[in-house]
C-alpha cells in the first residue's frame, strides 16, 4: 500500500511539472511569436517609408508640364510611385517605379518592382483588417482617393502618405486558439516632390507653402 500511495503521488507530482512545463513553452512560444510579428510589421512600415520618401526623385528634370511627385497610382489599398534612383534620367532601372498592394481578399501585403518584373509577399496572414493608405495635401487636409484612387489632377498635391498596417497572424500553435495581432504605421513627407518643384524655373508653377505641422 506504501509503495502504490507513494507512485500515485510521484506520478501527480509529474503530471503537475508536466502541466506548468507545457504551459510555460507555450507562453515562451507565443510571446516569441508576437515579437517576430511585431517586427514584420515594423519592417514593412520602415520599407515603405524609406522608398515613398524618395517618390518623384527626377522625374521632371526639364521642368515640362505639370511637375510630378512621381505617384501614379494613389489608392487605399495600393500606391505606386516612381524615382529616378541613379540619376541617368532614365526611370526603367531596378526599384524605379515600384507598387505596395494592400491585399485584404488574399490577407498578403505584397511590394512589386514594376521594371524587374517580381513581386515580393512581404505578409501573408489571417487578416489585414484595419490596414489602409492615406493621403494628404500641403495643407495637412486628407485627400480622399475613392474607389478608383486620386486622378490626376490630385495627384500632384499628394504631399505627405500615411500607412496604417494591422496584421494578424495564422494560429501556429496546436491548443492555442489566440491570435496574435500587430500594428504598426509610417508617416512619410514626400521630400523630393518639393527638391524637384523648387529648383523649377517655370513661373506658372505656384509653389506649395512648406509643411510646417499635421492635422
Amino acid at each position: 500500500m506504501e509503495a502504490l500511495v507513494a507512485t500515485a503521488v510521484g506520478l501527480v507530482a509529474v503530471g503537475v511539472f508536466l502541466s506548468f512545463h507545457t504551459a510555460q513553452m507555450y507562453a515562451m512560444r507565443t510571446q516569441a511569436n508576437q515579437v517576430d510579428l511585431q517586427t514584420s510589421a515594423r519592417g514593412i512600415a520602415d520599407l515603405f517609408a524609406r522608398e515613398v520618401r524618395r517618390a518623384g526623385t527626377g522625374t521632371n528634370p526639364t521642368c515640362s508640364g505639370t511637375v510630378s511627385t512621381g505617384i501614379l497610382v494613389a489608392q487605399s489599398s495600393q500606391i505606386r510611385f516612381r524615382a529616378d534612383l541613379d540619376g541617368n534620367g532614365l526611370l526603367t532601372g531596378p526599384n524605379e517605379d515600384v507598387a505596395y498592394t494592400l491585399d485584404l481578399t488574399n490577407n498578403q501585403i505584397t511590394r512589386t518592382d514594376n521594371n524587374a518584373p517580381r513581386t515580393d509577399t512581404l505578409w501573408s496572414g489571417t487578416s489585414l483588417t484595419g490596414s489602409q493608405i492615406l493621403y494628404f495635401d500641403s495643407n495637412g487636409n486628407q485627400l480622399a482617393p475613392g474607389s478608383t484612387g486620386l486622378d490626376a489632377a490630385h495627384l500632384p498635391l499628394v504631399a505627405r502618405v500615411k500607412l496604417q498596417v494591422a496584421l494578424t497572424a495564422n494560429v501556429v500553435q496546436h491548443g492555442n486558439t489566440t491570435q496574435q495581432i500587430a500594428t504598426e504605421g509610417a508617416d512619410v513627407e514626400v521630400r523630393n516632390r518639393y527638391f524637384v518643384m523648387n529648383i523649377c524655373p517655370n513661373s506658372q508653377i505656384t509653389l506649395p507653402t512648406p509643411i510646417t505641422s499635421y492635422n
